[in-house]
């Protein structure tokens, strides 16, 4: 039920309370007034009769009584009139004039008990109301009763009985509450009317804020309140409906300005603009937050395991890979698996990539070759971090349930790698700088700066782990014939092809390095002394069958090794590689195209004993 129902409802009963209670009360009053107006007038009545039955008695003319009696009985509103005596009294004087004894029981009892009773008798058209007054002998009134009565002190001589009409009283009661009922009934109609001009319209326009409120609290903020028919709610109804109309614009201009935050353009808007607000901005909280942290991280190593956090932790997924691709050099690495990788991207193509699309198993089977697991669904989809870079990711899903799932977060997944795209794109760049501050450019060998590095971090650990450490010092013979003869661009030439040969020659743990024009140094890992020199031995013979090409003719070169081991030859790296380079010198020295194992006695013979 409605406040303003209960409000009316409340009024309704007490106004009829308070009009059947000053109805009730008029009505006892006035009636209770008349019964005591005509007992008064009966008392007053009885000490006339007493007095002049008394006079009649002094005077000794009681025979006459009758005639007093009947004019008193003649009297306005006494319809009737008797007295009766006692037995006392009938037994000295008689019974008396028409018969003046008890009539009925009322009489006898007021003649045994002294006191007085009065009965009012209603019928449709009258009220009328017996009235039985005793009259008691007494010694010490005026006159004294004992002298004429043989009776006792305060012993019933008498009763005067009166049937008075009281119609009359009934009649003014009822004017009396009629009256009162018309005033009370103009009153509340006046009342009502007053509540209905000035107090219904604050009703009604809390009412009316009250349904736009719920209408608010709905998302419809296009409701107004009304006002009505006085100036006051007119005024509040403005003021509410002006910030209203501020409220609902500045709302969907917020909405509107926010959403273009998120990247995620299939987002599912609520119809109340606060709750897109809301959720817009939990959801900016929560990406920029990632965003600062991945901003800091240190590689982009930090950055693709936030990202596998993101997806494990937040979305709760639990079989995943992160694939990196470099588009300009195919090259395709696996920077995180959460669980197992279950495709075989590093040996064919990547689907995903090659289309630009989402490749989804649940929408068409078999669709991916790569896509080795039978036991549930793949989505294979591919972001474009930048021109040459691809990031795909691959999540697995084992139920029904859980791909639709899948699918409802994709684009949410999108907003975070997408807010992640400059920093990726940063820290590759930065990578690829190192690389290339390291890499030499023409051979594309590690230079002497990755080789101080490499020496200050690995070999301790080497050292530590008692692992050795080959060093091959390896130079072009007669390399300055190669510029002198064909020009620089041939000696460049000659220099890409001996790094080719020492790569091809080498294990993927090994470390080749350009040390400086046309000398390279190699670090072989872990390799024991006959591999040593076959490795060596393989890259001298290997170059040796090159052909390369100069103002249009075809020639061969050599080149010379020299070979330390690491920490045989010295506990010091970088003495085992003066050794290298020693034995390289004596590979010059005895005719070139050879391989020569560094030996202490090449110390001397180069006179530079004492320093080593």
């Amino acid at each position: 039920m409605e406040s303003r129902q209960k409000i009316i409802i409340s009024l309704i009963i007490l106004f009829s309370l308070f009009f059947i209670g000053m109805l009730t009360s008029t009505i006892f009053n006035f009636r209770e007034y008349g019964i005591k107006s005509a007992e008064s007038k009966a008392k007053l009545t009885a000490e006339i009769i007493k007095s002049g039955l008394t006079a009649h008695m002094v005077n000794g003319i009681m025979n006459e009584r009758e005639y007093f009696l009947h004019q008193i009985e003649q009297a306005e509103n006494i319809n009737q009139l008797w007295v009766s005596r006692s037995p006392t009294v009938i037994k000295q004087y008689g019974e008396g004039f028409n018969n003046e004894i008890p009539r009925d029981n009322i009489d006898k009892e007021v003649l045994l008990s002294g006191k007085q009773i009065s009965k009012v008798t209603e019928t449709a058209d009258k009220s009328l109301m017996r009235i039985t007054i005793p009259f008691s002998a007494s010694s010490f009134g005026t006159p004294n009763c004992m002298k004429c009565h043989n009776a006792n002190e305060g012993e019933v001589l008498g009763t005067v009985t009166m049937v008075l009409d009281i119609t009359d009283v009934r009649m003014g009661s009822l004017k009396t509450v009629l009256f009162n009922m018309i005033i009370t009934i103009i009153v509340i109609v006046l009342i009502f009317l007053l509540i209905n001009r000035f107090v219904r319209p604050f009703v009604s326009i809390f009412y009316s804020i009250q349904d736009v409120m719920q209408a608010a609290y709905r998302g419809d903020y296009s409701l107004r309140v009304n006002g009505f028919n006085n100036d006051e709610s007119k005024s509040v109804a403005n003021l509410l409906n002006t910030m209203l109309e501020k409220l609902q614009h500045t709302f969907e201009e917020l909405d509107r300005k926010v959403y273009v935050f998120i990247k995620n353009k299939n987002y599912v808007k609520e119809s109340d603009p606060l709750k897109n607000i809301n959720n817009t901005i939990e959801r900016l909280s929560d990406i920029y937050k990632f965003k600062q942290t991945i901003e800091n991280d240190k590689d982009l190593v930090d950055i693709y395991n936030r990202i596998a956090y993101i997806l494990n932790k937040h979305f709760n997924l639990d079989d995943f890979t992160i694939i990196e691709i470099d588009n300009a050099t195919k090259n395709k690495t696996i920077v995180y698996t959460q669980d197992t990788c279950h495709c075989n991207v590093l040996s064919g193509e990547c689907r995903a990539n090659r289309i630009h699309s989402n490749v989804d198993s649940s929408i068409f089977a078999n669709s991916c070759d790569l896509y080795q697991f039978k036991e549930g669904e793949h989505i294979c989809t591919p972001y474009t971090i930048s021109n040459d870079l691809t990031l795909v990711l691959t999540i697995i899903t084992k139920t029904k349930e859980a791909t639709e799932y899948v699918h409802t977060i994709m684009s949410d997944i999108e907003d975070y790698i997408t807010t992640a795209r400059p920093a990726i794109v940063s820290k590759k760049l930065m990578q690829m700088l190192n690389l290339m501050a390291r890499v030499d450019q023409l051979t594309g060998m590690y230079n002497r700066k990755f080789l101080d590095e490499f020496v200050d971090v690995s070999i301790p650990q080497a050292a530590r782990a008692k692992i050795d450490y080959a060093v091959l010092m390896i130079d072009i013979d007669y390399f300055k014939m190669i510029n002198d003869n064909y020009g620089h661009d041939v000696g460049d030439e000659a220099i890409r092809v001996v790094s080719n040969v020492i790569k091809n020659s080498i294990r993927s743990s090994d470390i080749a390095i350009r040390y400086g024009g046309e000398e390279f140094l190699v670090l072989l890992y872990n390799c024991d002394e006959e591999n040593i020199l076959k490795i060596a031995d393989n890259i001298r013979k290997n170059f040796a069958k090159e052909k390369m090409v100069g103002k249009g003719e075809t020639f061969s070169k050599t080149l010379s090794v020299g070979c330390s081991i690491f920490p045989k030859d010295s506990d010091s790296i970088w003495k085992c590689i003066k050794f290298a380079d020693i034995s390289l010198y004596h590979a010059k020295e005895s005719g070139r195209n050879r391989v020569i194992r560094f030996d202490k006695s090449l110390i001397k013979e180069t006179n530079i004993g004492d320093s080593f």
